[in-house]
């Protein structure tokens, strides 16, 4: 071979290999909500940023409406790497942990400050439980606080008896039981055919879903509980991490960050709006009356007792600590 072929293939070769290693890495992230909704707002503008602050690195691609994975498979899925990223409610998975339940709660953490001072207590024990499962949380995207969503009038819990009501987790079916709803556990996706067959008369929710799915005509009445204030947390395969380099670890360290503030103002936006447009679509907006409002306390003392058994001396200590930051 001449030196010229020689110097000609080598270059070649220089050329392929800088080429393939500029192509960007295709990453997928799964969420549960459709696309309308603020945390699939939040996490694409997150993957829209990963992109252009890797130069193109990282193309993270977002599929919503549990299009990919429902969002009781979400966490499994990142876990083994079928999905990179995902979002999804941690306290949805609290059977297999108690801890990954506590911003769930009832009346623990019942604003946007105490629910922040809760997770950055909190937050420290989850990094290092899901880093065990081969997982990393880069955020958290508070909802506005939960209210009751019912197909009738409530005066008290008596009203409620019987009546079918979606959960989300084990801390919602918990508070559907001793209201003395029947609770199922069905995934958002699921919610608008679930509603219009009657499989759904109640729900806790910050409102979101409702309006996502325009379930008003089914659940006209809302009780302002104000019970908890659940968080989508953000994680991503703790092996992909790992084989980042520093620098691209600090990008989506500082966009994380960015995110997470981005979730909370937006959160904080809809309190107020979300009760709007509701109140436009018919919906009741009620606060409740004294005999509600002891039987939803009696019902958080409970659950709130029930947790701490479960979670033993860890979840103590973790209760312990935050409420030191009141």
């Amino acid at each position: 071979m001449s030196k010229l072929l020689k110097n000609t293939s080598l270059a070649l070769g220089i050329s392929l290999a800088v080429s393939l290693n500029a192509q960007a890495e295709r990453w997928d992230m799964t969420v549960p909500q459709p696309e309308n909704n603020y945390i699939t707002e939040n996490v694409s503008w997150f993957a829209q940023q990963l992109k252009e602050e890797t130069d193109g690195k990282i193309d993270l691609r977002v599929h919503a409406g549990g299009s990919l994975f429902n969002g009781a498979e979400t966490k499994r899925a990142v876990q083994r790497d079928q999905a990179q990223m995902g979002v999804h409610v941690l306290s949805s998975y609290q059977n297999e942990d108690p801890i990954f339940g506590i911003d769930s709660v009832p009346f623990l953490a019942d604003s946007f400050e105490k629910s922040q001072a809760l997770w950055e207590v909190t937050r420290p024990v989850l990094d290092k439980k899901l880093s065990d499962q081969n997982i990393k949380i880069l955020y958290h995207i508070p909802w506005p606080p939960q209210g009751v969503f019912i197909d009738r009038e409530l005066s008290s819990a008596d009203d409620a008896q019987g009546v079918k009501f979606r959960a989300y987790n084990n801390a919602t079916a918990r508070f559907a039981e001793l209201m003395g709803m029947t609770p199922a556990l069905i995934e958002e996706a699921e919610l608008s055919q679930a509603a219009a067959t009657g499989m759904v008369q109640s729900l806790i929710s910050s409102g979101d879903p409702v309006v996502n799915h325009q379930l008003w005509s089914y659940l006209p009445e809302f009780y302002d509980a104000k019970a908890w204030l659940v968080l989508s947390h953000v994680f991503m395969n703790k092996d992909r991490w790992d084989a980042l380099d520093e620098d691209t670890r600090n990008k989506i360290t500082a966009l994380a960050a960015a995110a997470e503030a981005r979730g909370a103002q937006s959160a904080m936006d809809l309190t107020d709006s979300l009760k709007e447009t509701l109140a436009s679509k018919g919906v009741s907006i009620n606060q409740p009356n004294e005999a509600l409002a002891a039987d939803f306390q009696e019902i958080g003392k409970q659950m709130q007792e029930e947790w701490l058994e479960t979670a033993g001396e860890e979840g103590r200590d973790l209760i312990e600590a935050y409420r030191a930051t009141q």
